[in-house]
This record gives C-alpha cells, structure tokens and sequence, in this order.
C-alpha cells in the first residue's frame, strides 16, 4: 500500500478527521479535489483497498470518517465486519465500489456503513455525502454503531489480586493487541490502579461522579491519564474523611461516553456491590472474578455467579483463582472449590513471588514482565479480544492518525 497524505501525519496524538483507501487514480483525483474544496483540515489519501484499511487501522487511530474501496473485495460485507473489529467506536464509514446493486447496499447499510457510492465517482456525489455524514443529518449520517467491550474485574475477597488482574488485563490488549483501551478504577478512595501503573491520580472522577451533566467528551479529555499511545487510566485517591456521594446516573452516562472512544473499557469494581458497581455489571460484556482458593473466596464467588446470572445473563465469565499454592494447607481443592461455585475454574495462577512482586512495587503491570503469571494474563487478554489478528509489518507500528 502507498499513501499520500494532504495534511502532514505526525505521530502526536491527534486524529484524523478523514482517511481514504482508493483503488485508482480517477476516485483518488476525485477525493483530493473534494478534500481541497471543503478545506478539510487533518486527511490522508492512500492508494488501496478495504483490506489495507484493516492492516493499518488495526494498529493506527482511526479517523473521524473513513472512504473505503471495496471494489476488488469478493466478500465485501465480510470485509466491512472485519473493519469495524479494528475501528474505534462511532467512526462513520463511507464504502465506494463498482456494484450499483440496491441488495449491497441495503446489506451495507444494515453492517452499519454510513454510505455507499458506486463509481466512476463525481466531486459532487462525494461531497454531498460527506457533508451529509459530518453534519448528521438523514439516514446517512449513521455511524458504525458499534460500542467499546466493558471488561468488569472484580475480587471476590479483599488481597486476592483483583487490581493486578485488571492492570495486566488493560497493559495487554493496549499494548499487545494494539486496541484503544481506558482502564476505570471505581474505587475512588482505596483503589491502586494508578499506584499500580506508576501514575498520579486526578480529581476530575469524583466530580463527574457527582455532577453528570460535565460528562462530554471535553471532561475525559481533561482527566483522562495516558498511560501509552493506547492506554489511558481514571482513577481518583479522595480523602477518607469526604465521601464521594456519586449520582445514580453517572456511572452509565461515563459508560456510554467511555465505550463511544475506546475499544475496551477495563472496570476495576470495588467489593461494595453498591448502585455503581451494579450499573457497571449490568453492561459488562464480561466479568472477570477473581478469587483464592478459600471457604470465603467460595463462596463469594457463587453469591456473585449468582447475582451475575440474575442481572446479566449475556455477560460471560471468567473464573480466575490467584495466589495458588501460596498457602498450601489452608487451600481447598480444586475440585471442591469448582462444586462449590458451581461452576470450572477456567484460569490458575499461581503464586510467583519472584516474578511478580518486584513488577507491583515498580508500578508495572506483571502482564509486561516474565513468569508464568504473566503469560496466563496475555493468554486471557487475547481471548477476551478473540482471534489474533495476522501479524503486521512493523512499520505500521509507527504510523499515527491524528485527531485535531
């Protein structure tokens, strides 16, 4: 693939507001002189295709609109599945080809395409439906209407190691898989996911807790931590004289706005089930538990198996048991612990003193270093995001799409 840029890619962190892949010269005249007539600020033109518009934004930030040509694509509403794995949220997806078939276009529009224009492309045709996306206006201005996944952590006792779970968790699908992650600590008084990260926290959470109204994508931007080029930490450390008295809504309304730029939101939750701890369950489209292999932490996990089970049917989980063999006497067995919960243990990490402690009071996610504990958290950070995609040349790794 070559690409062109009209505006200057840099490797800052802003984003794109257009990206095209366009197949032939005509269409890609046709685009920059539409680009150069609405005075887009911040566009990039590439000569290629659908597929080369999955290899690169599965690595790069994706752009507030995306021109894609699926002229030469045999299945092309599979290939338009695949792009929105690798897109962020809310991209609005403009698909230009050779079919003027009314059947595809119906079928693209239902994948949550923006817009489908057949070629020989026109200035006009293009700039209408691009004026038509970026105002919002009709039933082409949809976006993809796609969501960030919400990964709930949870412990089922208090030192099981729920917080490192969540920070490896986060640390590897930012950094391995290369999705757009925010790693949430709802814990605004005692918890350590930015202890854990080696990160300060910020005092911008406990007043969108309280005031709802300030949740816009402004307010994240304010207080929203950056970790790496796709890692980002919320968090708070409130005093412990001031409660925090959160708005019943506000946890959802930060959800919603959390899930419209990220791919994966990581939850941190709290023991407390509370009324935010339960809105966070009731979305999560998995929960990680994770327990030890205690009579308490047995139980625990089948009261929240259970509650689970009540509030959120579609929602999978995962069974993790940490710290194993740290304690051997005191442990239950396996196979009693599973009876117990009523259900397997899917993941057991055991206890890797050498391994992990030294990356913990580094603020190091243990998912970054060596040891066994570390390649169990990778192995289920890539199941949570599902099939590995094929490997990429590196020098897409050092391309950026920005947003200004």
């Amino acid at each position: 693939m070559t690409g062109t840029a009209v505006a200057k890619e840099t490797t800052t962190t802003e984003r794109l507001q257009l990206r095209a892949f366009v197949a032939d010269d005509e269409t890609r005249a046709v685009v920059e002189q539409v680009v150069s007539d609405l005075m887009i600020p911040a566009a990039a033109i590439h000569r290629g295709t659908v597929r080369d518009a999955i290899q690169l934004l599965g690595r790069q930030r994706s752009p507030r609109v995306l021109v894609v040509d699926i002229s030469a694509s045999e299945l092309p509403l599979s290939d338009i599945n695949e792009l929105a794995e690798v897109c962020e949220p809310g991209v609005s997806v403009i698909a230009v080809g050779d079919r003027n078939d009314v059947g595809l276009f119906r079928e693209l529009i239902n994948h949550g395409i923006s817009d489908y224009l057949v070629k020989p492309l026109t200035p006009s045709l293009l700039q209408r439906s691009l004026l038509t996306v970026v105002e919002g206006g009709g039933a082409h201005s949809r976006q993809t209407g796609r969501l960030g996944r919400i990964v709930a952590v949870m412990g089922c006792r208090g030192g099981v190691g729920a917080t490192t779970v969540a920070t490896s968790l986060a640390w590897a699908i930012a950094s391995r898989r290369h999705r757009r992650v925010v790693l949430f600590d709802l814990d605004v008084q005692f918890g350590s996911v930015a202890l854990g990260m080696d990160l300060d926290p910020v005092h911008g959470l406990r007043d969108a807790l309280e005031n709802p109204g300030r949740i816009d994508g402004l307010y994240l931007d304010r207080t929203l931590v950056r970790h790496s080029e796709t890692l980002w930490v919320l968090s708070a450390e409130e005093s412990l004289d001031d409660p925090v008295r959160a708005d019943r809504d506000a946890v959802g309304l930060l959800l919603h706005e959390l899930q419209s730029k990220f791919h994966f939101v990581v939850a941190d939750l709290p023991r407390q089930v509370g009324p935010a701890v339960q809105q966070v369950l009731q979305a999560a489209n998995n929960l990680v538990l994770v327990s030890d292999l205690s009579l308490a932490g047995m139980r625990d996990a089948m009261r929240l198996v259970q509650l689970l089970q009540a509030t959120n049917a579609s929602c999978s989980i995962t069974l993790v048991v940490n710290r194993v063999g740290e304690y051997r006497s005191g442990q239950i067995p396996k196979a009693e612990f599973e009876r117990g919960v009523g259900r397997p243990i899917d993941l057991v990490l055991p206890f890797d003193a050498k391994h992990v402690f030294p990356l913990v009071n580094a603020g190091r996610p243990v998912a970054s270093g060596n040891g066994p504990v570390a390649a169990a958290l990778c192995r289920l950070a890539d199941q949570l995001c599902g099939a590995k995609p094929p490997a990429r040349s590196g020098w897409l790794a050092k391309l950026s799409a920005l947003w200004s």
